[in-house]
């Protein structure tokens, strides 16, 4: 994996293709700072128990506004 130093990755990829993961793998390598850009909707019961997954994966300090 390629060390960042600064600056931003955008992490494209389809549905349920591990982006998510990915980018956390990457900035957690990198020691930087955080920064969470999500945009799934919860359209129904599936979709809740992945987001919630997601948010339960970050933390806390990485809550919703």
């Amino acid at each position: 994996m390629t060390s960042l130093q600064s600056g931003s990755v955008l992490v494209l990829g389809g549905a349920r293709s591990g982006k998510s993961a990915f980018a956390e793998k990457l900035v957690k390598a990198s020691g930087l700072s955080m920064h969470y850009v999500a945009t799934g909707r919860a359209w129904d019961g599936e979709m809740q128990a992945r987001i919630t997954e997601h948010r339960d994966r970050r933390g806390a300090g990485l809550a919703d506004p």
